[in-house]
């Protein structure tokens, strides 16, 4: 054997390893994704089980989904930056043993404020796991088409786990709800013995010259005020002292860490990534994943109060459009590299907006299995379309050592987004709890105006983008 032909099969062998370890990073970042998604959904079915074991009221049990959202949205921003800042390896496996550790201890309370505290400990924990995992793939992932792709896999686990979470937390919580916090530890103690494992370990944050707690601080608990509001406006009004009490106080420590960002010598955040248009209206469009779930909210409501099914059966509605959503979302993000994002942005958002008028026209008149089918089909395919197109456009706007960052506020303005959409679907369907298929129409039409607000907004950005490129390529070929 020559030593050009010895180079070349060692050249192979070497691209080989390295193509299979960004395939097993693929497999643990979606299943880091895949974990989060299931453990949100899972909880929805076994919340009667949980009220009656643990004696909860009302107001209290909704802590056991909104301490989870609040500890999710809160330190978002600052998990993401710290996938900047810290060795990403470690991040991840400290945070996805803590996660498994508060999913044990979830599932021994025998009280509900302990399982509230365990609820909190969770989404602080996905807070830190959710943006690290997104940050090391797209550092495996340089190429555009194969990011795209990585990108595309990601996010139909994401749907498959909410909907395996739907399904499955029913059938689980049959049994006992227990069993719906022990099952997310063993995997999270799975994922972080392959993380541990595979992923190699690398050093960043060399740029970090004195940590900014200030703004740390400032940013988190502005984040929680806001987040703690929008979940109590849902239960007490957004008119309750509390609730207005919260979003002032959110409002003013936002404003203070605005203030503290711009004279910090090393900033937590660089307040120039907000200032990107593309990663703006990337992130502001992500309003449209608070309408998705604001129809399923309002839609679930329907199907159980006014047509009686099970929480089980209400959840398997939705397993028609997470499917669609699992298969098509990994088409649409390599389509993205061929047509842009905008473009299909505008398509899925407009899809999505049209499914939501067929229900809303269709309740009480169309046969519900029909009414059911033709949503989660126009649905499930517009929200394939623009999911992918807004991640991969939001996280193509920041350089490499802000992918953690960028990561963190993405899924931050996602989850912010249907907490506010939601806050305001709930108390719209409030005011009009007495008017029968009215009050449900109401609901559905405020989704509706939203959808159709983030749809006007994409297609315009698709429009400004497009003439942007031409006149770049105009004046590149008359300076050539």
């Amino acid at each position: 054997m020559t030593d050009r032909h010895r180079n070349e099969v060692s050249g192979t062998a070497a691209r080989s390893g390295i193509a299979a370890r960004a395939s097993l990073i693929l497999f643990i970042v979606c299943a880091v994704q895949f974990l989060d998604a299931m453990d949100i959904a899972s909880m929805g079915p076994a919340l009667p089980k949980i009220q009656t074991d643990l004696g909860m009221s009302p107001s209290a049990l909704q802590w056991v989904v909104s301490a989870y959202v609040l500890g999710f949205g809160g330190f978002l921003l600052l998990g993401g930056r710290l996938a900047d800042l810290l060795e990403r390896r470690r991040l991840l496996v400290t945070w996805l043993v803590i996660f498994a550790i508060a999913s044990i201890a979830g599932g021994l309370v025998t009280a509900g404020a302990p399982l509230v505290g365990a609820r909190l400990l969770k989404g602080v924990s996905a807070a830190f796991t959710a943006p690290t995992a997104l940050a090391i793939l797209l550092d495996t992932y340089r190429d555009e088409d194969e990011r795209n792709r990585a990108l595309g896999h990601y996010l139909a686990i994401a749907s498959v786990g909410f909907v395996l979470g739907l399904v499955v937390g029913g059938f689980l919580a049959t049994a006992s709800w227990r069993i719906t916090l022990f099952m997310p530890a063993v995997i999270a103690i799975v994922v972080a013995i392959m993380a541990q494992a595979v992923i190699l370990p690398g050093r960043h944050g060399e740029r970090l010259q004195r940590p900014d707690l200030l703004g740390a601080v400032s940013v988190t608990l502005g984040l929680l005020a806001i987040v703690f509001a929008v979940s109590r406006a849902a239960d007490s009004g957004w008119l309750a002292p509390l609730t207005i009490s919260a979003a002032v106080a959110g409002v003013l420590l936002i404003s203070a860490f605005i203030m503290i960002e711009k004279t910090a010598r090393a900033p937590l955040i660089p307040l120039g990534i907000f200032s990107r248009p593309q990663f703006a209206a990337a992130n502001t469009c992500m309003l449209f994943q608070g309408c998705y779930v604001a129809f399923q909210f309002v839609s679930t409501l329907y199907y159980q109060q006014r047509l009686g099914w099970s929480p089980w059966q209400a959840g398997a509605a939705f397993v028609i459009g997470g499917l669609i959503v699992g298969v098509a979302a990994r088409w649409f993000a390599g389509v993205v590299g061929r047509r842009g994002a905008w473009p299909l942005a505008s398509f899925g958002l407009a899809l999505q907006a049209v499914s939501y008028i067929w229900f809303a026209l269709g309740l009480g008149h169309v046969a519900i299995y029909a009414l059911l089918v033709v949503q989660q089909l126009l649905g499930g395919i517009g929200f394939a379309a623009a999911y992918p197109a807004m991640n991969i456009t939001a996280v193509a706007s920041a350089a490499a050592d802000e992918q953690g960052l960028a990561s963190g506020i993405f899924i931050a303005a996602s989850q912010i987004g249907t907490g506010l959409v939601v806050g305001v679907t709930a108390t719209v369907l409030s005011y009009a709890s007495s008017a029968g298929l009215a009050g449900y129409r109401a609901g559905l039409w405020f989704v509706i105006g939203v959808t159709a607000a983030v749809s006007l907004l994409a297609a315009t950005t698709a429009i400004k983008h497009r003439r942007r490129t031409e006149t770049a390529i105009k004046h590149r070929r008359r300076t050539e």
